[in-house]
């Protein structure tokens, strides 16, 4: 197999993140990941909706945050976040031990 279709093959097989799966799936590499989830800030209208946004968070070690980049629209996050980390592995989130889900309020 020549490199063209080495690399034309590996690239059919790289996962990204798609509107479809942004909820529940985020790149790993090592003992980082970066994710998609929702935010918002407040309107600039008096008695507006708040304005929602799209963050791209990077955690270290499941709990630090190192950075986070905001985004009015899904696209524009989807577009970055698969253009920087695309490269690392592609994962299913799950729910880390500890955490909310773990709460006894629930």
């Amino acid at each position: 197999m020549t490199r063209l279709c080495w690399y034309l093959v590996d690239m059919e097989e790289k996962k990204f993140i798609t509107s479809d799966n942004w909820t529940f799936t985020q790149f790993k590499s090592s003992n980082l990941q970066a994710f998609i989830h929702l935010g918002a800030e407040p309107s600039d209208l008096p008695d507006g909706d708040p304005n929602i946004l799209y963050l791209i968070t990077v955690l270290k070690d499941e709990e630090e945050e190192l950075f986070q980049w905001e985004f009015p629209q899904l696209h524009e996050a989807i577009g970055c976040i698969n253009q920087k980390y695309g490269h690392w592995e592609f994962s299913e989130r799950t729910q880390s031990s500890g955490g909310c889900g773990d709460c006894s309020a629930h």
